[in-house]
């Protein structure tokens, strides 16, 4: 008899745990803070995530052969935003100012780039001034054509390309004054690293909302939504087992590059219904970034140890932090300074990325040696002898998130505050992508994640 009760028990246990008040889709930053503000307010919240971990973007890599965590996805923080130091304070995560060494070569000679910033803002703060919303590169053809309007540009393009993953036929300008506004707020001209690795930030996230009663379902890919006004069914599976889930709510916080899957594209998700076409076109307007980013390991600090011409004579490595070289096939590089390590992480954002679409790790690393020799003035077989070890992730390529992160092309903010509005007050979504001013930022992912969670209180 007992036997029998138990099995009812467990039966009824497992009915219950399908059906929640709101289901979240993605267990990257934007679905856990979504999940923890939500089972904090007392919603019944299941959390459904394709990886076999939670963080999405936030990448680490933690390994004891290794002198210092691994950052694979998210590394920098940018500025002060509140949203992350309030978890950097209540987890006492550790974190160090990044330095504000830039270096920069120009015709084969490294500038110490106070130059680089002193001549990029000037060109980002005309934009202001322009009433319509045109693309970066029609911006920067209105602009005067001698020698030194010419460097300028050639500078603003690469931070563009690199740092907003985008390419400068697409980005406007009216969304990049947004996001240059929205870092002032928040002291944007400083960037921070969490010492122990951002996963730490996405652990906390985790705790907090399992603290909550949140349940989280790793290895859970979602294929299908269907829903109707205060009704949502969401198909999924995980180990080849089917599975449902049932809420009259559901937050969707998948990256735009999935949102924008064709039907047949692996990790894509088909609404039932489909989505309204005010969405449909929002999701259209909007682009999803590419980046590069390898991590090379090196058995010691070779650089330091060398001299490269400089404007000033030769330079002395000891001091390096980011080094642009505009002429090779990964761009940008930077050390973990001030912590002293033997790493070196190469990144390549918009066009640069794109040209690594097909290539696999192999390829890339080939790359980065052909890229690190010119600046260090090496072989590539010295290099490449000094390495340790390498790592990467290919996000553009990755199912679950197609893509470093997203960008607003002209024209775009109306279709980015358009994706983020609920549908029938049971469609919800949050995200980076629909961060006004914070779009491709963790803090960003985080607050939209902590708006969408009030709209879905306050509607339930």
């Amino acid at each position: 008899m007992r036997t029998w009760l138990t099995c009812i028990s467990w039966y009824f246990a497992l009915v219950l745990i399908q059906s929640a008040d709101v289901l979240v889709i993605g267990a990257g930053a934007a679905g856990l803070a979504a999940a923890r503000d939500l089972s904090a307010a007392g919603c019944r919240v299941i959390v459904l995530e394709a990886r076999e971990r939670v963080g999405g973007r936030i990448h680490t890599l933690k390994d004891q052969s290794l002198p210092v965590p691994v950052e694979l996805g998210a590394e920098f923080i940018h500025g002060k935003p509140p949203e992350l130091f309030e978890i950097i304070e209540s987890a006492h995560l550790p974190f160090s100012e990044v330095t504000d060494r830039y270096w920069y070569f120009e015709n084969g000679v490294l500038n110490k780039s106070h130059d680089f910033w002193a001549k990029i803002e000037p060109l980002m703060e005309q934009m202001k001034a322009l009433k319509s919303d045109i693309s970066f590169k029609d911006y920067l053809a209105s602009l005067p054509d001698d020698a030194e309007s010419e460097l300028a540009k050639a500078m603003a393009v690469r931070y563009v390309e690199g740092f907003h993953a985008a390419r400068i036929d697409r980005i406007g300008i009216k969304g990049l004054i947004k996001a240059n506004e929205a870092a002032e707020k928040i002291d944007g001209d400083k960037s921070f690293r969490l010492l122990r690795g951002y996963a730490d930030v996405s652990e906390w996230l985790y705790r907090e909302a399992e603290s909550h009663r949140t349940i989280i379902r790793l290895d859970t890919v979602v294929d299908e939504v269907r829903w109707k006004r205060d009704a949502v069914e969401i198909f999924c599976r995980t180990n080849d087992t089917s599975l449902s889930f049932t809420a009259p709510r559901a937050l969707i916080t998948l990256p735009l590059g999935v949102l924008q899957a064709s039907e047949n594209d692996a990790g894509a998700v088909h609404f039932i219904p489909a989505l309204p076409q005010s969405k449909q076109d929002a999701l259209s307007a909007l682009e999803m970034g590419h980046v590069v980013r390898i991590v090379l390991h090196f058995r010691e600090r070779f650089w330091e140890n060398l001299d490269i011409p400089g404007t000033g004579g030769d330079e002395d490595l000891s001091q390096l932090g980011f080094i642009h070289c505009p002429d090779v096939p990964i761009p940008t590089w930077w050390t973990l300074l001030p912590e002293r390590t033997s790493v070196l992480v190469g990144w390549a954002g918009g066009p640069a990325a794109e040209k690594f679409l097909t290539r696999n790790h192999d390829e890339v690393l080939a790359s980065a040696f052909e890229s690190l020799a010119p600046i260090f003035g090496q072989s590539e077989d010295y290099i490449r002898n000094n390495l340790a070890s390498s790592f990467m992730h290919d996000w553009q390529n990755d199912p679950f998130t197609r893509g470093a992160y997203a960008y607003i092309p002209v024209n775009g903010l109306d279709a980015q505050l358009a994706l983020s509005r609920p549908v029938e007050n049971t469609l919800f979504f949050a995200g980076e992508a629909t961060s006004a001013g914070h779009i491709g930022t963790v803090h960003g992912a985080i607050q939209s994640g902590r708006r969408a969670a009030k709209e879905v209180i306050i509607s339930s």
